[in-house]
């Protein structure tokens, strides 16, 4: 679980969830044989609502916004820290990765995987593939939208340009769906003078 959690703020600092770089220079403010108990104090930090805080917790605490759903829930074995697993998690997991780009399709799988079967059963967490995430969605909505997209890549008597207004139009439609980001690019990969996909 201390993996999945520590994946988590990486994750969270790159795509945005987390100031930038916000959990490295969280950690690099504390050397080795502070860091075990610097983790501590931000697991729960990240567990406790804003309103729920102590009033005079440090700034770069404060900077770290409340993260429902139950992943800092609870204390975590967490091992005294070598300053070379320190020096590893921060100059090269924490510094030359973009954490952004796990898929969370995978990130939800390993997030299930570490926790025993009660656990999973009490918080209702299962990890649902994308096959039967499909299974509801498409007849509810994606076949629409891909019917929609069908319509705008064969209408006839358009110029280049007109089609790719309304595409990027259509792309702006599902910014709004962006939980099914790794289900864009294979809509508009037909598309290939439009990077929509990005």
């Amino acid at each position: 679980m201390l993996c999945v959690r520590i994946v988590f703020c990486l994750f969270a600092e790159d795509a945005g969830l987390f100031e930038k770089d916000a959990f490295y220079r969280y950690l690099s403010s504390f050397d080795a044989q502070q860091l075990r108990s610097a983790l501590l104090e931000l697991f729960k930090v990240l567990d406790t609502p804003v309103p729920d805080r102590d009033p005079y917790l440090s700034d770069r605490l404060r900077a770290f916004p409340y993260v429902n759903g139950g992943l800092f829930k609870g204390n975590v074995e967490i091992p005294n820290f070598t300053e070379s697993i320190r020096s590893l998690l921060l100059n090269e997991v924490a510094q030359d990765t973009d954490w952004s780009q796990i898929s969370p399709t995978i990130f939800g799988g390993v997030f299930e995987s570490t926790l025993n079967p009660e656990t999973r059963r009490f918080g209702s967490m299962h990890y649902t593939s994308p096959e039967n995430i499909h299974e509801v969605i498409d007849p509810l909505f994606l076949d629409d939208l891909r019917s929609e997209l069908d319509t705008f890549l064969t209408a006839d008597g358009l110029t280049e340009r007109q089609q790719d207004n309304r595409l990027r139009m259509f792309h702006e439609k599902l910014g709004s769906l962006t939980f099914f980001e790794g289900f864009n690019p294979t809509w508009i990969q037909n598309r290939s003078t439009v990077a929509l996909g990005a």
